[in-house]
């Protein structure tokens, strides 16, 4: 079988050289690629949320204004003087007659 051979490292102006050492490099390059990530993923998060909040504000301004007009259409379709003209004109309605009006007690 053959022998496993160790080589030495080399010598340059009386210095050893090692080998450099690579996971932790490594696992720092990770972990600096890991926080990276995550910085990006929580921005696009954040520019997502705000286009949604400038969403439902366009949405509630729009809602808001749906409402001031029924409240107005309301307002009108309850209006004394509008229900006596329907009243008169489309239903053939008319006020009564003095003999007709019955007071109760």
């Amino acid at each position: 079988m053959s022998e496993a051979t160790v080589r030495s490292l080399p010598k340059i102006n009386g210095f050893h050289l090692a080998r450099p050492a690579l996971l932790p490099l490594f696992i720092y390059l990770a972990l600096l690629l890991a926080v990276s990530l995550f910085f990006v993923w929580s921005r696009i998060t954040v520019v997502n949320l705000e286009y949604d909040i400038s969403r439902l504000g366009v949405e509630l301004r729009e809602v808001e204004q749906e409402h001031k007009r029924l409240r107005l259409e309301s307002a009108h379709l309850r209006s004394p003087v509008r229900i006596e003209r329907v009243a008169i004109n489309e239903l053939g309605l008319r006020m009564p007659s003095l003999e007709q009006v019955i007071l109760v007690d």
